[in-house]
């Protein structure tokens, strides 16, 4: 899934409690007139270095979590509805959590394992469209969008909090993708 302007100003007022254009330098309204992918992906980084430069780490990654777990309306989303109804089926017809991240798993929700109480996630490919066509080293608390995706989507299929951690992603230069999910 690409990113999003209006779903990352938002995310930011959520985490921040204001708008962007008042703490961070640079102008959001840019990057929808870009059109090339390494334009793309160099505002991209840019934008995560600043916003980790003017609030925190911690905050950075909150509002890019944020932004891959919010769902709502008039504002593109980073997980459809359906895709959390089919995975809540999936659930149901399942013997015990183990049978269902193995079932998910085999469907295309990544290579997915369960290990106690933590399901790793692991991708050969990075599926974000606004950052996977270029050599670009994004930072790694730009990949927290995809963390929130899983966030979401376990919160709403096991309906209880989780926790998510992104290890490593092959946007920042590794050679997979690799989040853990707590569960």
């Amino acid at each position: 899934m690409p990113f999003h302007i209006d779903r990352f100003r938002l995310s930011f007022k959520e985490v921040v409690g204001k708008d962007p254009s008042s703490l961070l330098s640079v102008k959001l309204s840019e990057y929808t007139l870009m059109k090339t992918p390494v334009k793309k992906a160099g505002f991209i980084k840019g934008l995560i270095d600043n916003l980790s430069r003017k609030t925190s780490k911690s905050v950075a990654k909150k509002v890019m979590l944020e932004c891959g777990y919010m769902m709502r309306d008039g504002v593109s989303r980073c997980i459809n509805e359906n895709k959390i109804k089919r995975t809540k089926k999936l659930y149901a017809d399942s013997k015990n959590i183990k049978d269902f991240v193995t079932r998910l798993s085999k469907q295309g929700g990544g290579n997915l394992k369960l290990e106690g109480n933590t399901i790793e996630a692991t991708y050969n490919r990075c599926y974000c469209g606004s950052v996977s066509k270029t050599k670009e080293r994004i930072p790694l608390t730009y990949c927290y969008c995809g963390a929130g995706w899983y966030k979401r989507l376990f919160e709403e299929v096991l309906g209880k909090p989780v926790k998510v951690e992104v290890l490593q992603s092959i946007a920042n230069g590794a050679e997979k993708c690799e989040l853990k999910i707590r569960i």
